[in-house]
């Protein structure tokens, strides 16, 4: 029986074994090949084809009850069939060319993977462009905060540096989210682009082999949940100037979202 490792012709044991008959499950090179299908009784025999032949790849392309290549994709089964099954297990199902059927798998991965990229592209635009627009608040917060101490002199710059201090605690907690949602999108970027690189590599691949690698991909692409980012936290500040004596009458109220 062919091995997976072999790699040169079973039969003249001379040259490359880069066909693989899937009838006598034999290797051959590329004139053993053309006599083998010479010979009256192999003329109907079927081929893989290429270096990279594998134990995986032979199974995977044969049905293993006919010992005969799969041709159809049974849409009510999900699955691949050969002729004979075709004719026999599944003669009322609706099928599809297999080919085809790997050909639009792969095209429905890709395009989930591109629109995924995407989303996570324009959340991580409105997280850069809604943190802008927060720290310009808290500059602006501050600012006040900073002018209204100024007025009251040294009386009460022990309350201009609590409420300091309180806003960029605040603040350190919300890009300390805004970080983490970034790392999110961004990883949920890297693992796209990953699958999209690898869905590139696997082109060359058998068609059944592939839409099992598909079928595979698609699952963990599935799996990426692109939550909507959060509204964004607001921070402002409201003023008055009390005329009583009391430190904590001279501040207005901050609020934070």
């Amino acid at each position: 029986m062919a091995q997976a490792t072999a790699s040169t012709c079973e039969i003249c044991t001379a040259g490359p074994g880069e066909h693989y008959c899937q009838q006598c499950d034999q290797l051959f090179c590329g004139s053993c090949k053309s006599s083998h299908l010479r010979t009256k009784s192999c003329k109907n025999h079927t081929f893989l084809s290429g270096p990279n032949i594998n134990k995986e790849e032979k199974l995977l392309c044969t049905c293993t009850e006919h010992k005969e290549i799969y041709f159809f994709y049974c849409q009510d089964c999900d699955t691949p069939v050969c002729r004979i099954c075709s004719v026999k297990k599944h003669s009322r199902h609706l099928m599809a060319d297999l080919t085809e059927s790997t050909k639009k798998l792969r095209f429905e991965v890709v395009k989930n993977i591109e629109a995924k990229v995407t989303t996570s592209k324009v959340n991580l635009s409105k997280i850069e462009k809604e943190t802008k627009t927060y720290r310009d608040e808290v500059k602006a917060v501050i600012k006040t905060i900073t002018e209204e101490g100024n007025y009251w002199k040294n009386l009460i710059d022990k309350k201009v540096g609590s409420f300091v201090r309180l806003l960029h605690d605040e603040e350190q907690k919300a890009l300390q989210n805004i970080t983490t949602l970034t790392k999110v999108y961004r990883g949920d970027i890297e693992n796209c682009q990953q699958w999209e690189k690898k869905i590139k590599e696997m082109e060359t691949m058998a068609d059944v082999l592939l839409l099992h690698k598909l079928k595979k991909l698609e699952v963990d692409v599935d799996n990426i949940d692109l939550k909507p980012v959060p509204e964004r936290s607001y921070v402002s500040y409201i003023n008055k100037k009390p005329s009583g004596t009391e430190i904590d009458s001279l501040f207005g109220e901050m609020q934070f979202k």
